[in-house]
């Protein structure tokens, strides 16, 4: 009885754990479960970080937890740059700093949601691919930032998040979150 009460209590405290570990902040926006996700236009535009950095952002992101903001959350954007930094955040996301080709382009933030924190997503087989290709590249991601030097070509849909100290965020904030695709050059 004791055993079978412990692996209870087991199962229930890991599902917490990872529960607890996943975002919180417009999560669902964030992993393509919320409303909208079904009308995101998912036809990549070829653009750069210079101009989705001169995108206009919304004021207040947070006020809108489960919905999106017309025009660029509702679409797909493909991109280039290169990897300059990447670490694991508490809510299970790759943290990715992108930095243009160029460097006069500045840099954004694109994130790689954790396949197991995309409940009731759209998006979560492209997630999981995306994450299989990061770990399969790149060892040793921790909360620690780890620099790099990568070519990419990425593909994710517009997110603007509020600016908050982030490492590599873009002047409006905009990301690309989640990636639904990566490709390393």
């Amino acid at each position: 009885m004791f055993r079978r009460a412990s692996l209870v209590s087991l199962v229930l405290l890991t599902s917490v754990s990872v529960a607890l570990a996943c975002g919180t902040e417009r999560w669902a926006v964030k992993t393509g479960a919320d409303r909208d996700a079904g009308t995101v236009n998912l036809t990549p535009e070829d653009t750069t970080i210079a101009e989705l950095s001169d995108l206009h952002a919304p004021l207040k992101p947070n006020t809108r937890p489960k919905t999106r903001f017309s025009p660029t959350e509702f679409r797909t954007f493909t991109i280039s740059g290169i990897i300059v930094g990447i670490k694991k955040e508490k809510d299970e996301d790759y943290h990715i700093v992108l930095q243009a080709p160029d460097d006069e382009e500045g840099t954004m933030v694109i994130e790689s949601v954790s396949p197991s924190c995309t409940d009731g997503s759209l998006f979560t087989q492209e997630i999981e691919t995306v994450r299989q290709t990061i770990d399969k590249k790149i060892k040793g991601i921790s909360g620690k930032m780890k620099k790099l030097n990568l070519q990419v070509t990425v593909t994710g849909i517009g997110f603007f998040d509020p600016i908050h100290g982030q490492t590599g965020v873009a002047p409006n904030g905009i990301e690309l979150h989640p990636i639904l695709e990566i490709t390393f050059n």
